[in-house]
């Protein structure tokens, strides 16, 4: 089953959302009912888990923060066989959070996690990374790619993925399909 989490001021029923839903049958989670700067992180992976925790294999896909909570979750649900991450807001362990402006400290702390970096996902790992992307710096995607060992292709697009919007089910479809 394909499932996606979307991006910290985003919505399961944003543009992303609701294109991969109509044209991949791709189901959005929603996992917070509070504004963006109230969210809790291990509520927002717990919600995550309860949704993906009947199905066999789970293709996470992920953008931005949803992307760091699809690499979270891979970190300890067996049935995530594969992670397609957009622009993913993954913190490299020599990141100081102190430096980083727009979001809450408190979530930013959460969402420091050295394991990501650390431990090797039993998934397969793409990542989308749009090279004009001003919110996430390109080498955490780069250092966290290095870690996994993962497959990462460059766009000439913003964080949002504006440029490739619609061409963004037809690249995650190739995805899916390739086999190794």
């Amino acid at each position: 089953m394909l499932y996606y989490i979307h991006g910290y001021l985003s919505s399961p029923e944003g543009t992303k959302g609701a294109l991969l839903k109509e044209k991949l049958d791709v189901k959005p989670i929603k996992y917070r009912d509070c504004k963006p700067e109230d969210l809790v992180i291990v509520d927002c992976l717990n919600r995550i888990r309860d949704e993906i925790k009947n199905d066999i294999e789970v293709v996470l896909i992920g953008s931005s923060l949803g992307g760091f909570l699809a690499a979270k979750t891979a970190l300890k649900q067996t049935n995530v066989g594969k992670l397609i991450l957009i622009n993913p807001a993954i913190i490299p362990p020599q990141v100081d959070i102190n430096t980083i402006q727009g979001m809450p400290k408190r979530i930013l702390a959460d969402m420091k996690d050295n394991l990501l970096f650390e431990r090797k996902l039993d998934a397969e790992i793409y990542i989308l990374l749009g090279t004009e992307d001003d919110v996430v710096p390109h080498f955490w995607s780069i250092e966290f790619a290095k870690a996994q060992e993962a497959n990462v292709k460059f766009y000439h697009d913003d964080h949002r993925f504006a440029n490739n919007i619609n061409n963004l089910p037809d690249i995650i479809a190739n995805i899916i399909d390739q086999k190794h």
